[in-house]
């Protein structure tokens, strides 16, 4: 009795391919078991259905079995790799929740004064500067105190508000706003970026994986926005 050797192949169906189907996560054409059955299943039939006269080429045959073997170490290598990354993002996420209570210096120039502690601030000044200032407004728009930072590096350069105003009086706690001035070497006008620190109250897990940090002022952040850490 002869042996169909392509028996076990999956045959094309006009009528179940018109109906709706459900995409295997492992991509189009099965996953790489299944690749490797009806590759081995189309090999076999052709070797026994080769022309006795003309032979299969032995290192056709080979190179097509190296393909496919790249195939599956490839497949075996992305799952390792994702299996990877979900853990280093674990580790990551385990590692920024030991910095509750500390404080970034991110860019912003909201000031969430608690109407005792002074508040710890920056100016990234992109050239040197021969002088800057820093002015400090409440919500209403009112200057309540400006200080003279005198020359600035280029970078970071910190500074801290007592919470005073002009008169030397500690203001109310609450929302104010900084913003930076300066002039340099060449005599033009810079406005350097206004940093502000807060503490880190809470820490959660973003959509990516990334750390997100909730401040005591209220601002929500990822990890990687933060310019300056300070105890």
């Amino acid at each position: 009795m002869a042996i169909d050797p392509l028996g076990n192949i999956r045959k094309y169906d006009p009528a179940a391919a018109t109906q709706s189907t459900t995409s295997s996560s492992s991509g189009v054409g099965g996953t790489v078991t299944e690749q490797t059955q009806n590759f081995l299943k189309l090999l076999i039939a052709q070797i026994q259905n080769q022309d006795p006269m003309a032979p299969m080429d032995a290192s056709s045959m080979t190179s097509q079995m190296s393909q496919l073997n790249m195939v599956s170490s490839i497949g075996d290598m992305n799952k390792s790799m994702t299996a990877m990354l979900s853990q280093m993002q674990s580790v990551n996420f385990m590692n920024q929740a030991t910095l509750i209570g500390k404080s970034p210096v991110v860019a912003g120039g909201g000031i969430a004064f608690d109407g005792v502690n002074p508040a710890v601030l920056g100016a990234n000044a992109v050239n040197p500067l021969t002088a800057a200032v820093a002015t400090i407004k409440d919500v209403k728009g009112s200057t309540v105190n400006s200080m003279d930072m005198g020359p600035l590096d280029a970078g970071m350069n910190n500074f801290a508000w007592d919470g005073k105003d002009a008169d030397g009086n500690t203001v109310p706690a609450g929302l104010y706003y900084l913003s930076i001035s300066g002039t340099n070497t060449t005599g033009g006008k810079e406005a350097p970026t206004a940093y502000v620190a807060s503490p880190v109250m809470a820490v959660s897990k973003g959509s990516n994986g990334d750390a997100l940090l909730s401040l005591l002022d209220g601002r929500k952040i990822s990890a990687s926005e933060v310019q300056q850490w300070i105890s």
